[in-house]
């Protein structure tokens, strides 16, 4: 029977607890990516403020921010936006991570 020491038993100890920190990895079921941004108020506005934002983006609604001949007029739009007390948000897009196998027996012409 072997015996141990306080000095064995406290480097056991820190051994699990060095070990606990490196636990499996969990693969991730989604995959996001940026999508953009939305406008979020910074604080509850007030009629005429609500309205304003409103107004500013139903104009970047209508237009085309891929097209050239809109980029002045959509940062116009944007500068005046960013004078109001509103917030850009950035949004992400979720997309899930397929990860399911074919049954290993089927052929692959029958739909397998």
């Amino acid at each position: 029977m072997e015996l141990r020491t306080t000095h064995d038993g406290m480097l056991r100890a820190f051994g699990l607890l060095l070990s606990q920190g490196a636990r499996k990895q969990v693969a991730s079921k989604f995959v996001y990516r940026p999508f953009g941004s939305a406008i979020h108020a910074s604080r509850r506005l007030r009629k005429h403020e609500a309205d304003a934002v409103n107004a500013i983006t139903d104009q970047l609604k209508r237009l085309d921010p891929r097209d050239d001949a809109n980029t002045e007029a959509v940062e116009k739009l944007l500068k005046e936006l960013a004078k109001r007390p509103v917030k850009f948000v950035p949004l992400k897009l979720e997309q899930r991570i397929d990860r399911s196998k074919s049954y290993p027996y089927r052929s692959t012409k029958r739909g397998g």
